[in-house]
């Protein structure tokens, strides 16, 4: 079960896991794409206000605040059903100047549930679900938490008497309902049903506090320096591993990291990517002239090109087309040639301002990265036409700049980074775009040397065609290196 953050349509539609202590009869007149609701046996009672003067947070929030490891989290997504209407409770109280949703008093009631379905980016285990709503309201019937992957839930409104309200004090919000949560999966989105429209409009933020699921990092197989500075990198299906350095070195190692072969690559200009085609031929592009070279064990294959100069290449799997992403003044282009006959499609320009990286998943979907504002993007490789994007940063992050991009036979993304908000060298998403775990740590500056599983600057990750070994260039100046991670031990 899934859903896909590249989807632009906002239709969600998820095929839930029921748990059995929260499973009950759907609501009538449910949409058949939305995500059938868990409910409690019986009617659960409306959300009301407590009788007390609104008070202080309570105990369980400050607990929260000491406690590092759990991160506060604002909706990514919100889509409020059965109107489809996206961007409902998105972001923090504090990134829009008014408080919940004025724009649904002008909407006639449905005869069917009114709930919002909130995504989060990176999945938790939850401790807290926290509202923060313009005015209290009784009309909030069902809080859910859900991970979208496993079709795991749970309804902790209903199991929750110990909650609590407090004043929020922010544009004009005014209350902030906080629900404890005890679950032991992770989640990374939220379901919230409402009596009436009136009660939806109050909403204006959900914040999710919880765990990370902390993961092991990969072991450093091994590590090897490399003369001059490393500027791509490749795995062919014998898993050589290929690299290139200035001045357009070519470099072999086997999986042990053995040097296999050196040679001076055959450019009138720089390298600036390799490539693998199918049959295992090294695939090279040229960043000054624009020039392909194909080279199998015999010797130079092919050579074309040569329109725009170069910054990325690669091949489908089983295509025998190049693709290459050009630079030619500030624009980018998508620029496909057939070798041994000069056919090149039209060169095709690209809707962003600046690209990085090219590659192709098992199925010859092309992927890019827009390196200034944080997106993965899909292309469409006839027009060259963005198909999907997903944003790879948060609402309170900054300085985003991701730099190559690798994808597994699972469709699962390795993005790396120079800089991110916690110093991430990779980040992995699933096929559906939703961030999955990290590994490697950036660097800041080294003054000689920085410690194995650590890098700076880095500038490419090329995966095993199994995925079990990943690896990585990085250094600046004298001090390069070739770094082998074993992400599997089997």
């Amino acid at each position: 079960m899934f859903i896909s953050r590249f989807s632009k349509s906002f239709i969600l539609p998820l095929i839930m896991l029921l748990v059995t202590a929260c499973s009950g009869p759907q609501p009538p007149d449910l949409p058949a794409q939305t995500i059938a609701p868990l409910q409690s046996e019986g009617t659960p009672a409306p959300l009301i206000a407590p009788t007390a003067t609104p008070m202080e947070p309570a105990a369980v929030d400050t607990e929260m605040a000491e406690e590092d490891e759990l991160l506060r989290l604002w909706a990514e997504s919100g889509v409020l059903s059965p109107f489809e209407m996206p961007g409902v409770a998105v972001g923090a109280p504090e990134s829009t100047p008014v408080c919940g949703n004025e724009l649904l008093a002008g909407y006639e009631a449905p005869d069917s549930e009114i709930y919002l379905t909130l995504q989060y980016e990176q999945p938790l285990i939850p401790a807290a679900v926290n509202l923060v709503l313009k005015a209290m309201t009784d009309s909030i019937s069902r809080v859910e938490i859900l991970n979208t992957k496993t079709g795991l839930g749970r309804e902790i409104f209903t199991e929750n008497s110990d909650r609590s309200s407090g004043d929020f004090p922010v544009n004009d919000c005014t209350i902030r309902i906080q629900l404890p949560v005890d679950v032991d999966f992770e989640i990374n989105s939220i379901l919230i049903g409402f009596n009436d429209l009136a009660a939806a409009s109050l909403l204006d933020a959900v914040e999710l506090v919880g765990s990370p699921v902390i993961y092991a990092e990969p072991l450093v197989y091994w590590r090897v320096p490399l003369k001059g500075r490393a500027v791509s990198l490749a795995v062919d299906p014998l898993n050589q591993v290929w690299v290139s350095t200035e001045p357009n070195n070519v470099l072999k190692f086997d999986v042990e990291g053995n040097l296999l072969e050196e040679f001076t690559a055959p450019s009138n200009g720089r390298i600036s990517d390799l490539a693998i085609e199918a049959a295992g031929d090294l695939v090279l592009s040229d960043g000054e002239f624009g020039e392909y070279i194909i080279l199998s064990p015999e010797g130079e294959k092919a050579r074309g090109g040569g329109d725009a100069p170069t910054v990325e290449v690669a091949i489908g799997p089983g295509q025998k087309n190049v693709y290459m992403l050009g630079e030619l003044a500030g624009l980018y282009y998508l620029l496909s040639y057939l070798p041994g006959t000069g056919e090149i499609i039209n060169p095709l320009p690209l809707d962003g301002t600046a690209y990085t990286a090219l590659a192709f998943n098992s199925e010859n979907q092309l992927f890019t990265l827009r390196d200034k504002d944080g997106f993965l993007v899909e292309i469409d490789a006839l027009t060259g036409l963005e198909i999907n994007s997903i944003p790879l940063k948060g609402y309170d992050e900054g300085g985003v700049l991701p730099e190559d991009l690798a994808i597994d036979r699972e469709g699962n993304y390795y993005v790396l980074f120079t800089s991110n908000d916690d110093n991430a060298a990779v980040k992995i998403y699933d096929p559906d775009g939703f961030f999955s775990r990290s590994f490697g740590t950036l660097v800041d500056q080294p003054v000689n040397d920085w410690q194995e599983g650590s890098y700076y600057k880095p500038e490419a990750i090329a995966l095993t065609p199994d995925a079990r070994f990943a690896f990585i260039i990085d250094g600046y100046g004298e001090t390069n290196y070739l770094t082998c991670l074993m992400l599997r031990t089997d």
